[in-house]
């Protein structure tokens, strides 16, 4: 995808328009041979263009809003996992069953069951430095997936009844359902988002048939028109 702003795509646009009202204005001499730089097609991709603009623009709220919307939602889940496996510690279970919650619920928070050690610099240079890929899932589909393990595990042990109902199993399934579904809003929103973005720059940049490469082939033709030095 292109790293133009949006900014950019507008102002690419405004100047093709500028382009294509320049043409119009000597429309009796301006007369190629090529059919997708003649007017009639160069209006019809200023169309196209403005479109596409527009489609994008359509697709930025909702998107922004559902993606506001997730991120609000899973800002709880961090410090109730917290809640949760101390929760699970102040019972009588074992500490196997603490800690197989204890790394699920590292896992949601992106934290290491162990601190890395820094590398030095003698390390680094005989080249025995430290080795370690991260481990942090903190992908919100990674965090919904090992959220729904974590109750799961809290589900299937009987010591595991607080009194509190946020830290219930029920509330919790409920909370796991919410933090779905904001969660597939904002994933539906992005593609849409993304799409749109995709057809703009097809119509912007594609080589050939995009509009630069458009504008680049009118310019060209203009100054076998008028020369290369003429204003």
């Amino acid at each position: 995808m292109t790293k133009t702003s949006e900014t950019g795509h507008a102002k690419n646009v405004a100047n093709f328009e500028e382009l294509t009202n320049l043409v119009l204005s000597h429309s009796m001499r301006y007369n190629p041979t090529r059919s997708a730089i003649k007017v009639q097609d160069l209006q019809m991709l200023l169309t196209e263009a403005k479109t596409s603009l527009q489609n994008v623009t359509n697709a930025l709220p909702p998107y922004r809003m559902a993606a506001a919307e997730r991120e609000t939602a899973f800002q709880i889940v961090p410090s109730l996992t917290t809640r949760l496996v101390n929760s699970l510690k102040a019972t009588d279970t074992t500490s196997r069953m603490d800690e197989t919650a204890q790394a699920l619920a590292r896992k949601i928070k992106g934290e290491r069951a162990k601190t890395i050690q820094p590398t030095t610099a003698e390390a680094t240079a005989t080249g025995t430095e430290n080795k370690h890929i991260s481990t942090a899932q903190t992908s919100y589909d990674s965090v919904l997936d090992n959220f729904d393990k974590l109750i799961k595990q809290l589900q299937s042990i009987p010591q595991y009844t607080p009194n509190e109902m946020e830290l219930q199993p029920q509330s919790l399934n409920t909370l796991y359902e919410t933090l779905r579904v904001k969660n597939n809003q904002a994933k539906i929103t992005a593609i849409a988002l993304d799409n749109a973005r995709i057809a703009r720059n097809k119509v912007l940049y594609q080589p050939i048939t995009g509009l630069t490469d458009i504008a680049a082939d009118v310019k060209t033709y203009i100054k076998s028109l008028f020369g290369a030095t003429s204003p």
